[in-house]
């Protein structure tokens, strides 16, 4: 098969095969969050799969010195995958992402370019839904205010309807609070919302719980993978995500000497 390249904006996409439009659910994960709860999903889900696509731009937050051998790619990466149901889930891959600074305003510069092309490629594709996995970063900081989540426990919010709460997966409501979401999660969902389908399926935050004092949150990466199990009908790769948590376990270590 010959790849495919497209390019929009500031972004490029190499597709490793021409893809046709269908109905897809996008699944989007920062694979360097703290805790690496959606890392351990996202990349779960994906398993040994090959991506389908590689997704370049200028834009990209990518270190000027590589390593050889098994160099860093400096690219996002897009993963295609079949629920039980039969539905396509492309599975998004974020490596790098510029997250906050003194200089908050460089989060917006860099992701909202590349987040607004890849929504407006994907919808081309079929897209018509968005799910954005994210940890409660902030979970553990001391604001009298910011929601907490229980570990078993995951946060939808719809962003298209702006719900006027904060709702659990047990349909509980955290009441007298609000959340500090960090990017690029917020903004992946707001660039789908303005340059996605005009009729979505849904466009989601889902939010698990977060704590400092395990290095690798493995119980709240469970509650995501349990949730796209029972709601979406996607299974992981298990024998993958035990040789991911073996790694992050051994990368702790090495921390902690």
């Amino acid at each position: 098969m010959e790849k495919v390249i497209e390019m929009r904006g500031e972004t490029d996409f190499v597709w490793a095969r021409e893809i046709e439009k269908e109905a897809t659910t996008l699944v989007t994960f920062y694979q360097n969050e703290q805790g690496f709860a959606s890392f351990i999903a996202g990349a779960s889900l994906v398993g040994e799969a090959e991506p389908v696509c590689s997704i370049l731009s200028k834009l990209h937050q990518v270190d000027p010195l590589n390593v050889l051998p098994g160099p860093i790619l400096p690219e996002w990466r897009l993963y295609e995958l079949r629920n039980e149901d039969g539905r396509r889930y492309f599975i998004l891959r974020i490596n790098h992402a510029y997250i906050p600074s003194q200089n908050h305003t460089k989060a917006w510069l860099y992701n909202y370019p590349v987040f607004r092309d890849i929504m407006m490629v994907l919808t081309e594709k079929g897209v018509d839904e968005s799910i954005y996995i994210t940890a409660n970063i902030m979970q553990e900081f001391v604001f009298a205010d910011q929601a907490q989540i229980p570990t078993d426990e995951l946060l939808v919010y719809d962003y298209d309807e702006k719900d006027d709460g904060l709702y659990l997966t047990d349909g509980s409501e955290i009441e007298g609070a609000q959340l500090d979401i960090p990017p690029p999660s917020w903004i992946a969902a707001s660039c789908f919302k303005h340059f996605g389908p005009n009729d979505p399926r849904g466009n989601y935050i889902v939010m698990c719980s977060h704590t400092n004092m395990t290095f690798v949150n493995e119980e709240e990466g469970e509650a995501l993978l349990d949730f796209f199990e029972n709601t979406h009908a996607l299974l992981p790769d298990e024998k993958y995500k035990s040789e991911l948590l073996e790694v992050l376990n051994e990368a702790e270590e090495t921390y902690n000497v």
